[in-house]
């Protein structure tokens, strides 16, 4: 925001996102399914219990629904969901929400009833896929913690930009984070979800994002967008060049992550759109 030359007006940029929910089976973008319209922007998606989804919503609320848009919910009033969220099998869910100046990690039932706070300072979780245990971030470390509570056990530790992924099998963490240095790299390390070194250390390319397994647990997901167009690589363990997966040719996709069985990828995905805007008569 600045001031005109005259001093009489103010330049601002506002920003908007315009964002939908899709289905894509197998991962194919020519069968995308669009299941959200609203003017809401929808800008994350996660499985959710019994077949439903995980929705975030105009940046900070949770919603569950159908998996075809129907019977939308929210899942508790005046929450602000901002990083992560997580179906625990079909008994519990699990995210951040910041609540009294606090960014807690909170567990509820399947319907978002009897909120239990796990952590506080816990910006990133993950619930692994037999929904007896989860990791999440606090400060600079990575932690295990079972699904009803107790003690977390630290499994990895990185000043920057840490986030924890768990293999579909769940035998494997992955972790995300900027390397210190005079410029930060990004890097993804693999090791065993009981803990322990790294078997696998990759350097992600800059400006990529949004990290996921890949539904066969062979390789690591995130966003990369290139020539305007938002788009899902994959870095192979195997060690082998990333490639892409998806191949849209505009677009911005905000989230991604795949169905418990691996056969649907769901899409938050849209545009970003700003305009330039002047205040006048604001003294």
């Amino acid at each position: 925001m600045e001031l005109t030359q005259t001093g009489q007006m103010l330049v601002a940029l506002e920003s908007r996102d315009n964002s939908h929910i899709f289905i894509l089976p197998g991962g194919q973008a020519a069968q995308a399914r669009e299941v959200t319209s609203a003017e809401t922007p929808d800008i994350g998606v996660a499985p959710g219990p019994g077949g439903k989804l995980l929705v975030r919503s105009r940046g900070s609320d949770l919603y569950l629904m159908n998996a075809d848009g129907s019977q939308r919910t929210l899942v508790r009033q005046n929450l602000r969901n901002y990083n992560s969220m997580s179906a625990c099998g079909d008994r519990y869910l699990v995210f951040d929400s910041f609540e009294d100046n606090k960014l807690r990690l909170l567990r509820t039932d399947a319907d978002g009833s009897n909120p239990v706070t796990l952590s506080e300072d816990a910006p990133s979780s993950n619930c692994s896929p037999d929904g007896r245990w989860l990791i999440f971030t606090s400060g600079d470390k990575l932690y295990r913690l079972p699904i009803e509570g107790g003690t977390p056990v630290e499994i990895f530790r990185s000043p920057n930009g840490l986030t924890g992924m768990i293999s579909p099998d769940g035998k494997w963490v992955a972790a995300s984070y900027a390397e210190a240095g005079p410029v930060p790299t990004p890097k993804m390390a693999v090791m065993p979800a009981e803990g322990g070194a790294p078997t696998h250390v990759f350097t992600r390319p800059f400006g990529s994002g949004n990290a996921h397994w890949s539904p066969d647990g062979k390789g690591l997901q995130f966003l990369l967008t290139r020539h305007g167009a938002s788009n899902i690589w994959e870095q192979p363990l195997a060690g082998v060049q990333p490639h892409p997966v998806t191949d849209f040719t505009s677009g911005h996709i905000f989230g991604f992550m795949w169905s418990r069985d691996g056969k649907q990828l769901l899409l938050a995905k849209g545009e970003e759109t700003s305009d330039v805007v002047l205040l006048s008569n604001f003294r």
